[in-house]
C-alpha cells in the first residue's frame, strides 16, 4: 500500500516549464509526471544551483542544501472583509 508522502517544501528558486505553463498545478502536466521536464536554479540559469548541485524536483526541497529558500505561495486573491 501506498503512503502518502509528507509535505516538502521546494526551493523557491527552482523553476521549469511546467511551472511555467501550469503554475502551482504543474504536476498535473504530463511532461512533468513521465519525467520529461528540465529544472533550472534561478539563481544561476542553469541545471546546477550555486552550491553546485543538481537542480531538481527531488533534490532542491531539501532543506539542508545551503542554497534552499522554501518556496511560499502568495495569494492574488483580494481577502474576504
Amino acid at each position: 500500500m501506498n503512503q502518502p508522502q509528507p509535505y516538502r517544501p521546494r526551493c523557491a528558486y527552482l523553476t521549469c516549464k511546467s511551472m511555467q505553463v501550469f503554475g502551482e498545478d504543474f504536476e498535473q502536466d504530463p511532461e512533468f509526471q513521465s519525467g520529461m521536464v528540465e529544472f533550472t536554479c534561478t539563481k544561476t540559469y542553469h541545471g546546477w544551483g550555486p552550491d553546485g548541485g543538481e537542480a531538481s524536483y527531488n533534490l532542491c526541497r531539501d532543506p539542508e542544501r545551503p542554497c534552499f529558500r522554501e518556496f511560499v505561495e502568495i495569494s492574488t486573491s483580494p481577502e474576504s472583509p
